[in-house]
């Protein structure tokens, strides 16, 4: 079925808003015995928790590589429109690292759409899926949940009710763990993660779907 383009200017339904409002009470209280303290709601993630991808070579020439090393750079210096524009020529000879990377340059520039350009350059780069179903992020001073509006009933493709609890409750493992970006997915955060009901379901489904998951890329 493939991840939809989606508008960020489109509302999602009343109902939609309850349902994960109550979703992400229930699983805080079931799962972690406490409330959540964190705001869960529906949006586009923009986070990602893929490792910074590293420089191969292959058969770039030296002027190219010193090229990537300068995109790269700007990507660090967080240039993220001299990057985007450093990296298109790497992108367009499906170059796997920089196509990697042009992918996070486009998530953190929030370019409408950028989920459809992850799915086609995936498809040529890597079989790892780069649209997150969810991830906690800071906006506007606040840290809260975002969960994918492809996921919901108005905007999305209705996911079946544990798909949204599974991944609510994986972002909020995140948070009760404490996780950090160089280590997401320790060992006692995956035995945690794999002991939620339905799981294999939620995973088939999100898969199915085209949002990354644990096992095929990074939630």
């Amino acid at each position: 079925m493939g991840v939809q383009r989606y508008n960020i200017h489109e509302k999602i339904s009343s109902a939609d808003e309850l349902f994960l409002s109550q979703t992400a009470a229930e699983v805080s209280e079931c799962h972690f015995r406490s409330p959540n303290l964190i705001t869960v709601r529906w949006g586009i993630p923009s986070a990602s928790e893929a490792d910074e991808p590293k420089l191969a070579p292959g058969e770039l020439t030296q002027t190219q590589l010193i090229q990537l090393e300068a995109a790269v750079l700007l990507f660090m210096k967080q240039e993220y429109e001299l990057a985007r524009t450093a990296l298109e020529p790497f992108v367009s000879i499906n170059h796997e690292e920089a196509s990697k990377l042009y992918i996070k340059v486009l998530q953190k520039l929030r370019v409408p759409g950028w989920d459809l350009i992850a799915q086609r350059i995936n498809r040529v780069s890597t079989d790892t899926l780069f649209v997150p179903a969810g991830s906690t992020e800071v906006i506007d001073g606040e840290k809260v949940i975002l969960i994918h509006q492809g996921l919901s009933k108005s905007l999305g493709h209705d996911a079946p009710r544990c798909v949204v609890r599974y991944v609510v409750h994986h972002e909020i493992l995140h948070e009760h763990l404490g996780t950090i970006p160089e280590d997401p997915h320790p060992l006692l955060f995956r035995r945690l993660d794999k002991s939620f009901p339905e799981r294999a379901r939620a995973v088939a489904w999100l898969q199915k779907n085209s949002f990354s998951t644990i096992e095929g890329g990074r939630l």
